[in-house]
């Protein structure tokens, strides 16, 4: 097979060195796996000719490049460009590999159906969980179970701000600036404090395991709002704060939130270290799985991408569910809430935080500012 790689940033470099690194092995037992062409920025062109052997192409060169492989993993990162890259592959019948979660959310059934259209292979399991082999069963598991539940953490930034915040009493922002430091977070974090991201990543989950809903409709609330008081006031109750992203089947249609949830001390989700990413999915059949790992990085993610690239070389991706729309239901639970309020919804009060009985959440809202801190009860 010949591959283009778009991207050589973190994950597009990822996913070269173990195509290089294990070059033999998959020679041996899939075939020859070609790096043909790189498709490289005209800034970093020159650079990147001296220190890789592949030839260095820029997009004014896609077509041809397009006419000469059979498959394309795009790294980029960037939105317009990348489906324009993933369109354009997949309408001249080229297999598509990505990791762009933000592009593949967006364009999700126009890029699926241009895929059955000209048959060629659409594979994007690194754009939900980084390293973590979460959408290749997945695909197995809609064939042979009704899923029941998807649930998850889904975003190490937060996941690592929120366990130094619980376990060494760590300040939000600085924590948030190492974060940036260590690579878990961009420059600007808004996209994963704020829960975007995770949006996106269950939006994809929701995609294939339900239905079509619009992604940009699913509820979401991030964490930017914690602070060490409400910290403290946790773990002597011995409770931690995970920002979880779930959905599941109800009369009418499915339940999918993005928000801040209280889990006891010993949940598994709880005690889920530094980035680490985990997905639990419950089908009718196989019952409770949990998929864990690490969520970024140049290495688990690269090691997805290429995962995909041998399936697309393979043919050996599941088909995907063909399924139609699915409407978003209202939420309701019971929530810790950073503020004492009054109201029939209200369960008890203590130290100034509120708990509520269960109550729809569009209703909750309409109680606090954007500055409030709160979080779901996980039952």
């Amino acid at each position: 097979m010949k591959l283009a790689l778009i991207g050589f940033g973190t994950v597009g470099r990822g996913a070269y060195d173990i195509l290089k690194d294990r070059k033999e092995v998959l020679e041996k037992t899939v075939g020859p796996v070609e790096i043909a062409y790189v498709v490289a920025s005209d800034r970093s062109r020159n650079t990147l000719e001296l220190e890789i052997d592949e030839p260095v192409v820029t997009a004014k060169e896609y077509d041809e490049v397009l006419a000469e492989v059979d498959c394309i993993a795009e790294a980029t990162g960037a939105m317009d460009m990348a489906y324009d890259y993933m369109r354009r592959a997949l309408e001249k019948g080229v297999g598509v590999v990505t990791a762009n979660k933000a592009c593949v959310s967006a364009h999700y059934e126009e890029l699926v159906a241009l895929s059955e259209k000209t048959g060629a292979p659409f594979l994007f399991e690194a754009a939900v969980g980084g390293g973590i082999p979460v959408l290749t069963p997945l695909r197995a598991l809609c064939l042979q179970n009704d899923i029941l539940d998807v649930k998850g953490i889904l975003n190490g930034t937060c996941n690592y701000l929120l366990n130094a915040m619980f376990k060494d009493g760590a300040d939000y922002k600085n924590t948030l600036a190492l974060c940036q430091e260590l690579g878990y977070a961009e420059q600007d974090p808004t996209d994963d404090v704020e829960g975007y991201d995770t949006r996106r990543k269950l939006h994809l989950l929701i995609e294939m395991a339900f239905g079509h809903v619009d992604g940009d409709a699913i509820p979401t609330r991030g964490i930017a709002q914690i602070n060490q008081s409400v910290v403290a006031y946790l773990k002597a109750n011995d409770k931690k704060v995970k920002l979880v992203a779930s959905a599941k089947p109800v009369d009418g249609g499915i339940e999918a939130v993005v928000e801040p949830v209280l889990l006891d001390g010993a949940n598994s989700l709880a005690i889920l270290p530094d980035a680490i990413n985990q997905v639990n999915v419950k089908g009718s059949w196989v019952g409770d799985l949990a998929f864990t790992g690490p969520g970024a990085g140049k290495e688990p993610t690269g090691n997805a991408v290429v995962a995909d690239i041998v399936a697309a070389a393979t043919k050996s991706a599941m088909p995907l569910m063909k399924r139609g729309d699915v409407k978003l239901m209202p939420i309701r639970g019971r929530y810790f809430v950073a503020k004492e309020l009054e109201g029939d919804f209200v369960d008890r009060v203590d130290e100034g935080f509120t708990y509520t009985k269960s109550v729809a959440r569009d209703e909750l809202l309409k109680q606090l500012d954007n500055d409030t801190f709160f979080a779901r009860i996980e039952d």
